[in-house]
Formats: C-alpha cells, structure tokens, sequence
C-alpha cells in the first residue's frame, strides 16, 4: 500500500472543487496517481468510501442511537440474518464475552422507538437475554488508522454541542446522503451533485466546511477498511465508573488511539455506562492502551470484549 497517499486521504483531505488533484500536490504526485490509486484502494476495499461523512444526530429519523448485547447460542445465522434485515442496524459484531456474544447497533427517531424495534428483532430472532444501551453523550467518533504505528489514532472529538437538524437548516438531508454515498474518485467529484442540485461546484464545497463546523458533516476523507488495511483486531472497551463524564474527558486527553467514546444509559445489573474502541494490527496494541487506561482516576473496572467475526459493517 502506498501508506503515505492513504494517511493524507485520511487525515488532510483538501476540501476544495478538485480534492484529489490538491491531494496530489501534497505527495508531489500527478493528479491521474492519486486518483487511480485510489480507486483501486476502493475496489479492493481498503477504502469503503471517500467524502463527506455525516452525523447521524442531524437527521430526525435516525437521530438515536443504542449497543446491543445479545445471548445468542443456538441458531447464530438465523438470528444475525434476522438482525441485519433490519435497515436501521448498522454494526453487528460477533465478541468475546462470557454472556453476550453478539453486539449490534440500532437507530431511531426516539429512544422509545429504540427499544421496540429491538424488542420486535429479539422476539423473531428468539432472543430472550438482552441489554440495550441507549446513548447518553457521545464523545468522540472518528475511525482513522495510523499505518505506521499499527493503531488507530484521531484528535478530533465532539464539542457537547446540539447539532442542528438538516430541515431546520433548510438544508436537503436527500443531497447530503447522495453525496456520502455515491462521492466518487474523480477530477471534479463535486460536480454532478451540483448540477443534480441546483448548486455550483464551489457553493457546495462552501456548504460541506460550513457544515463540518455546525457538526452535520463529521469530516471529509477516505475511510478506511480496517480490517482490510491491516488492522486485524478491535477492541471494545466497557469501563465501570461512578464518573463517567471525569473519565470521559481524561480518555479524550490521554488516549488519542480511541475511535468511538460514548457514555450509555445503562440498568442496574450492567453498571457499564462509558465505552471506547480501539483498533490495531494485534491485541498487544490494544491490551497495552488498557493497561494505561486502568490507572486513571475514577476507573472501578476495565474490560475488552474483542472483535471475533464482523457480521455488518
């Protein structure tokens, strides 16, 4: 892999009407490189997508979110197959824990319709031992891999702050979801969407930057297969506290190789209410950033519930 190319589409994508061309100048490559080699990272998943990436909290109809655990120890393909019918799960993983093996997200309008979908989703999966963990706050939510450390590494976390929903900023939330998912590799990747949408090329560039600051769009790079470029083991850390928020903000410090920190609202019997995620290309990586983490103040229990299978990603 040309590590170099791959760590500025990830971490200095230029948000410009010709992003691949000014990528190039970065490398002191010809514009054609970047952008071949960039396809071909796409086309053998590498790279699952290139372009904005938005956040979910903007959009009413997905704007909750919870973690599953489920007890599934009969019937597994049946019952992710169920699961992953449903449009509104996104991650699915198969972990390493001694009562819930297989974790999966969910989103909603609401936290109520939350916990009916999945009720429904556990009922045909014949799923009778569940937790479902609505999120509180998230911290921070920015998967970039380091390919030279061997490890996942972002600064950029959430600021707290309300982010404002599409329609109230008059903003088409149907444009915004073609953009993330159909950006392509190209000279002007900008330009179809503005002639599709009423836009010039440079207006929409404007309105991504605008967007990226009000929090609507996460960030504007290439996201990486992690598994795919390497990076074989993930590690989902569950920490019990009476602090989560103390915590929270040492993490966001101190430990700048976590992709997701979220506090949940968690029931009595599972006093897990803060999670983060570590990704690298082995377990030591991840046991070592633990063992750091264990020291903090206000930490009670640190445990890692590791990645066995993907089920959807």
């Amino acid at each position: 892999m040309d590590k170099e190319l791959l760590m500025k589409a990830q971490y200095e994508m230029p948000i410009t009407e010709t992003p691949f061309s000014d990528l190039a100048e970065k490398l002191d490559k010809d514009e054609s490189y970047a952008i071949k080699k960039l396809n071909q990272y796409l086309k053998a998943g590498i790279i699952k997508k290139v372009g904005p990436q938005l956040n979910y909290k903007a959009f009413r109809g997905i704007s909750h979110a919870a973690l599953v655990g489920a007890e599934v120890r009969e019937n597994l393909e049946k019952a992710v197959k169920i699961i992953n019918q449903e449009n509104a799960v996104k991650h699915n993983f198969l972990r390493e824990h001694e009562i819930y093996n297989i974790w999966f997200t969910i989103k909603a309008r609401t936290k109520d319709r939350i916990v009916e979908r999945t009720k429904v989703l556990m009922e045909k999966s014949g799923i009778k031992n569940y937790v479902v963990l609505p999120s509180l706050r998230v911290y921070k939510m920015d998967v970039k891999y380091d390919l030279y450390r061997g490890v996942s590494f972002s600064k950029r976390i959430e600021d707290g702050k309300v982010v404002p929903k599409v329609d109230e900023l008059g903003i088409s939330g149907e444009m915004l979801r073609d953009m993330e998912r159909n950006f392509s590799v190209e000279e002007r990747p900008f330009k179809k969407f503005a002639k599709k949408y009423g836009f010039t090329e440079g207006e929409l560039v404007d309105l991504i930057v605008e967007l990226i600051d009000k929090r609507v769009v996460r960030d504007f790079y290439a996201v990486l297969n992690g598994q795919n470029a390497g990076f074989k083991e993930n590690g989902m850390n569950l920490i019990k506290t009476e602090k989560p928020e103390k915590v929270a903000r040492n993490l966001l410090s101190e430990v700048p190789e976590i992709t997701h920190l979220v506090q949940r609202e968690v029931p009595e019997n599972w006093n897990y209410p803060l999670y983060f995620m570590v990704h690298a290309v082995s377990r030591n990586i991840i046991e070592k950033i633990a063992g750091r983490v264990r020291s903090f103040d206000g930490i009670d229990e640190l445990k890692i519930l590791y990645s066995l299978k993907s089920f959807k990603d």
